[in-house]
């Protein structure tokens, strides 16, 4: 009976000692996590980044859950923690972090028109209506056609029985007019 014992103490200290030799994440972590932190503030200077950091770096930890490869499971951590934080600088510097500014200072135009600029479109839209109607009569038929209807010069030409040299002149004639009567 007394050798039956002694086999059974040794198997519980062989399966004690090989759970001690695995690494714990949460032994790891409870016992540097303030450390970590000030470590991370220090060469970060941001609190909320050196917890971002932290943060990544247990999870890349867990990947050695387990092990029982791992030597020195805090310097481990903190080597996880620098190239988390190494890694983190240069994608801050691909996406020009520095560069970036508040969006609460910046000031959006909404694509609306203010009311004072639809007021001075109606105008001047109201201008180029008049415009228009002040036309001779066979000007304002060619510039209507070409405008408003989208037809080419030999189109108009053809609908009106006219050259296209006469076209363009009245084109010509009709633009003038417009963008005199907008001044």
């Amino acid at each position: 009976m007394k050798a039956s014992a002694t086999f059974l103490d040794s198997d519980v200290s062989a399966e004690f000692s090989a759970t001690e030799s695995r690494l714990s994440i949460e032994k790891v972590i409870g016992s540097c996590h303030s450390s970590l932190l000030n470590f991370l503030r220090l060469r970060l200077r941001v609190a909320d980044d050196a917890r971002d950091v932290a943060q990544e770096a247990y999870i890349r930890l867990m990947k050695y859950e387990g092990s029982e490869d791992v030597k020195s499971p805090e310097s481990l951590l903190f080597r996880i923690a620098i190239n988390v934080a190494n890694d983190m600088g240069r994608a801050d510097k691909v996406r020009k972090v520095s560069e970036h500014c508040d969006i609460d200072e910046m000031e959006f135009d909404s694509g609306a028109a203010t009311p004072e600029r639809e007021v001075s479109a109606c105008e001047q839209l109201d201008l180029l209506y008049d415009a228009i109607e002040q036309l001779p009569a066979k000007c304002r038929q060619v510039f209507v056609l070409h405008r408003f209807h989208n037809m080419t010069y030999p189109q108009i030409a053809d609908h009106c029985g006219i050259s296209v040299k006469m076209v363009e002149k009245h084109i010509s004639r009709a633009l003038a007019i417009c963008v005199a009567k907008a001044r």
